[in-house]
């Protein structure tokens, strides 16, 4: 029984070639499947890219959109700023225009009023004179 026989021999040969087959069939999976991998890798890859274009195709456009609004708002506000730099002028000058128009108001009043007394005062004089001058008279006379 040291010897083999040809059942174990012919059982051998088969579990080899079954052996080879096997392992060309396990590198031939591998094979495919490494192409797979790499296939299903490049498409993730180009997909990547075109997320990665889009997205910052689409920053680029918020970018912009947001640098457009802003000077517009800036724009609205420099117009504003200078409209209201304008009216405040015009009712500055208003303010000045009225207060003048007061001050005058007011120095022909207080003139009025001087020239008011200054009469009162003369006829007041005049008639104390003249009151004076009948007592004055009236001593004479006696």
């Amino acid at each position: 029984m040291s010897t083999p026989s040809i059942n174990n021999v012919k059982a051998e040969k088969f579990m080899e070639s079954e052996m080879k087959r096997h392992n060309e069939e396990v590198k031939k999976l591998r094979a495919e499947n490494f192409r797979a991998y790499e296939s299903e890798v490049k498409n993730g890859e180009k997909e990547l890219s075109r997320i990665k274009g889009d997205y910052e195709g689409r920053i680029s456009n918020l970018k912009n959109e947001t640098e457009q609004r802003l000077t517009e708002i800036r724009d609205r506000q420099s117009r504003t700023v200078t409209e209201e730099q304008e009216r405040m002028e015009l009712e500055l000058s208003n303010i000045k225009k009225v207060h003048e128009d007061q001050k005058s108001e007011l120095k022909v009043t207080q003139q009025n009023e001087i020239n008011d007394m200054v009469e009162s005062q003369k006829k007041t004089i005049e008639n104390a004179r003249q009151k004076f001058m009948r007592e004055k008279n009236k001593w004479k006379v006696t």
